[in-house]
Formats: C-alpha cells, structure tokens, sequence
C-alpha cells in the first residue's frame, strides 16, 4: 500500500476514482461476453439487449453476462456509501494511515467481490461474495465511526 500512497499522496481522493472504475469494470466485461456470444452490441437499447439475446448465447455465457450485469449494480449502489465515508473521513481530520488503510481494504474487497460474483457457480463462492461484500461494508462503517469520534 505505501508504494501506491507514494505515488498518490491523497490516496482516499484517487481511491474514489478507482472505486468507480470497479463498478463499471462489470459493465465491460457484460458487453464484452455478450458480443462474443452473440458476435453484435445494440446501441440503440442496450439495457434491454440482454434479454433478446439470451436465446443466442450458451447457457453459461448468458449467465455469466447476467451476473455481471448484477456485479455491476451491486458496485453502484456502494459508491455513495464509500464516497460518504471517505468525505465524511476527510473533512473531519481521521488520521491519513487509517483512511488510506480502510479505502484500500474497501478496493481489495470490490476487486475480490467482482472476481467472486462474475465466475460464481457454486454456493461456497456465493458465500465468500457474501463475505467480501460485508468487509467492504464494513470499511465504509468503520470511517464513519471514526470521522464520528474525531474532534475537528
């Protein structure tokens, strides 16, 4: 971690940018599988082409874009969780080695969790999602119990 705290010296800030860039990483990768699959890409309605082509694709591409799709939102929907955390962390002074180490732990668990949810076929994997998902969680909490408890 400290390589990367070198070279971005406000590393929550840039952590931010990367955190985004791992809920779309998804996204890619579901356009990807389905123009593999499927050898074209709707640019007119590509939200609804998932379900045009599902009779196109094999079983387990089909699937595999689908989860995608949801690693997708799941990362969505935790960004302003993350954001508020790292803001709230920020603005009120929580030391710079607890934040930088509570951001890099919520990008180690997003980048594990979309691993995990993407090539998931079992309930073991579905388990560790589960796990990775809660830690992240759990970072954005712990900055917000911290930022909470620290006189600005």
């Amino acid at each position: 971690m400290s390589a990367i705290t070198t070279l971005y010296p406000n590393f929550p800030v840039f952590s931010m940018a990367l955190a985004a860039g791992l809920a779309y990483i998804p996204h890619l990768l579901r356009g990807f599988v389905v123009v593999q699959a499927t050898k074209r890409w709707d640019n007119v309605n590509p939200r609804g082409q998932m379900e045009r082509v599902q009779d196109k694709m094999t079983k387990e591409a089909w699937q595999m874009a689908k989860r995608a799709e949801g690693a997708h939102h799941n990362g969505l929907e935790t960004l302003p969780l993350f954001y508020g955390a790292i803001l709230a962390a920020l603005h009120t002074g929580v030391a710079k080695d607890t934040v930088n180490f509570y951001a890099g732990l919520f990008l180690g668990t997003r980048a594990l969790f979309n691993i995990v949810y993407i090539f998931n076929t079992s309930q073991v994997a579905a388990s560790v999602r589960t796990g990775l998902w809660v830690t992240g969680i759990a970072s954005c909490i712990k900055l917000f119990l911290a930022a909470a408890n620290t006189k600005y």
